[in-house]
């Protein structure tokens, strides 16, 4: 970035959804941005389109997040920054599928997408923040986390385990004047369901005062980063329901509503016999073993 003066953001997954809104708004109140996905004829393209209608610098970067090297490419490119006043980790994606129905390799991909980037980012983010008085973090999650949803068991845990480490992350740099926030969308009027592999017929159920838009999360996320509030909820009726979720007593009634809209309705499919003989092999092994002594 050529001129010092102007406020920078660093957004990963920016040429749609979410992301694309808040590059668009930050851009619209000056900001230089870094934007940061691994498509690059679209990250060009909403480059140009962002320089074009806001005259703002923006400097993209090429990266596949779900993979290490593209990971640590740009952790290392933060790192070299010599300022930078707002991240967001916002870069995500979904798989349709049982625990055991979906390919390990895609599993440990989003892994990479959801939470190593998002560790890796704010490591390298923090000392720049440093060094120029402070700035902010946005870990975009999702309202799943709070639940535990069959048929999204890694989506859930990695989004869950981003709120945790972004709760503890605040605790740890809020003396430095640094704010970190973390994002928790409900259902949100983008493309990412329909990207999913999955039936999404569930989602015409969906009652019209459970969705939001993308430029209202991006809304209400900005003006959270002025509350102490580390969680950020978009939508009123999310609000509701996450309030009622910490009650014990109503809590899994909360649980069921959404496993129901989930509408994952068939069975996962069965472990395979010959992996599952083999398991009970290796007990009995592991039995004779330990019973050998006293034999």
């Amino acid at each position: 970035m050529k001129n010092h003066l102007t406020k920078i953001a660093l957004i990963t997954g920016p040429t749609s959804g979410i992301g694309k809104c808040f590059a668009y708004e930050l851009a619209r109140n000056g900001y230089g941005l870094i934007l940061v996905a691994r498509n690059k004829p679209k990250l060009d393209k909403e480059a140009r389109k962002i320089r074009a209608e806001f005259g703002v610098e923006v400097v993209s970067e090429c990266a596949d997040l779900s993979d290490e090297k593209g990971i640590v490419k740009i952790q290392d490119y933060i790192s070299s920054l010599k300022r930078l006043d707002l991240l967001i980790n916002n870069a995500g994606f979904g798989v349709g599928g049982y625990f055991m129905e979906v390919p390990f390799d895609e599993q440990m991909r989003m892994l990479n997408v959801h939470l190593s980037s998002t560790i890796r980012f704010c490591r390298a983010a923090i000392p720049v923040m440093t060094n120029n008085d402070g700035g902010r973090i946005i870990n975009v999650a999702s309202f799943a986390a709070f639940f535990n949803l069959p048929g999204s068991v890694l989506y859930t845990t990695t989004k869950a385990a981003v709120v945790s480490f972004s709760k503890a992350l605040q605790l740890e740099v809020e003396g430095y004047g640094i704010k970190v926030q973390v994002l928790t969308p409900g259902f949100t009027q983008t493309s990412f369901h329909k990207s999913i592999n999955r039936d999404v017929k569930f989602l015409d159920k969906i009652p019209s005062f459970l969705w939001t838009s993308p430029e209202s999360v991006v809304s209400t996320s900005l003006k959270c980063l002025d509350s102490k509030k580390v969680i950020c909820i978009p939508g009123s009726a999310n609000k509701t329901f996450f309030w009622l979720n910490q009650h014990p007593l109503i809590s899994g009634w909360i649980q069921k509503i959404a496993i129901r809209i989930s509408e994952r309705k068939q069975l996962p499919v069965p472990l395979p016999v010959k992996e599952t003989n083999n398991r009970k092999e290796l007990i009995k092994k592991k039995v004779k073993e330990e019973l050998a002594p006293f034999i």
